[in-house]
């Protein structure tokens, strides 16, 4: 693997954790709750909620995820994305001040809008 590549991924996983961490700390700055069940990273049975922390998303899934949820409510701005377990990703952001939060099928095809607590 080039140094190049290597860095790349070093720098798409440094990012990830970023918007992971600091979603969940914003989140729970907001509600009170513990930042792992905030962002799905633990201790969370939800359905569609339990994640892998490390799972990556490149910067063209990033933009594709963003722009199926801007399709379906373009007035949301997307402060954070993490990639579920099965597939969907569960979408954080702001709607006139209020947190959000939104399931995205696997697929792009289904935005369902979520309780944000």
């Amino acid at each position: 693997m080039s140094a190049k590549k290597i860095g790349l991924a070093f720098t798409t996983i440094a990012a990830t954790a970023g918007l992971v961490f600091g979603g969940a700390t914003m989140a729970s700055a907001t509600t009170g709750l513990s930042a792992g069940v905030q962002a799905g990273t633990g201790g969370n049975s939800a359905p569609g909620l339990a994640t892998a922390v490390n799972t990556s998303l490149s910067a063209g899934e990033l933009a594709k995820v963003t722009a199926a949820l801007k399709a379906k409510d373009s007035s949301v701005a997307v402060t954070s994305v993490v990639k579920n377990s099965d597939g969907s990703y569960l979408v954080v952001g702001t709607k006139a001040g209020v947190t959000v939060k939104y399931l995205v099928s696997a697929d792009l095809k289904t935005v369902t809008q979520i309780a944000a607590g």
